[in-house]
């Protein structure tokens, strides 16, 4: 499962909302991460898109990159194919947000939901990934994070301990 580690990312957008629990309504709001890393983290979502979206360079292209474990893939395998879009949700992760909130601690939301997951393999062996993130930030944390829109944080996502 997708983990990253005080990963620096642009919040490109935050939209707060209610969602219906019963009579009740229960703040809510979504998130939408963009950040670009190894792609090896493709391997964290199935084995086999990483070597479906790249290939060892061929003579005279790019050699690989000084990585380690089987980073010899770092050339485009299908140069002509679109961003991929994941169809899946992975409930129960932790977000810690922090840099560029105006707080020093770091905003913490629990039992966040990922989703609608975006894919664009970048020649030389990285990804640029989208994500949005579905919460229930309390006041406090709802204007932090207006506050945070279209500026780049560090994020830790840790996934479900089950």
């Amino acid at each position: 499962m997708f983990e990253v580690t005080q990963h620096t990312a642009k919040m490109a957008s935050f939209n707060p909302r209610a969602e219906k629990h019963g009579d009740e309504n229960k703040p809510a709001g979504d998130i939408k991460f963009e950040l670009t890393a190894h792609s090896s983290v493709l391997n964290e979502f199935h084995p086999g898109y990483r070597k479906f979206l790249y290939r060892k360079p061929g003579v005279g292209e790019q050699p690989g990159l000084p990585f380690a474990d089987d980073d010899d893939l770092t050339a485009l395998a299908q140069p002509n194919l679109k961003p991929l879009k994941l169809d899946e949700k992975f409930p129960g992760y932790v977000l810690e947000i922090c840099a560029g909130l105006e707080s020093s601690e770091p905003l913490t939301l629990s039992d966040v939901e990922l989703s609608n997951f975006t894919f664009e393999p970048i020649n030389g062996g990285s990804v640029a990934i989208t994500f949005s993130v579905t919460c229930h930030p309390d006041a406090d944390a709802s204007g932090a994070l207006c506050q945070a829109i279209q500026n780049v944080v560090d994020i830790t996502l840790t996934k479900p301990s089950n």
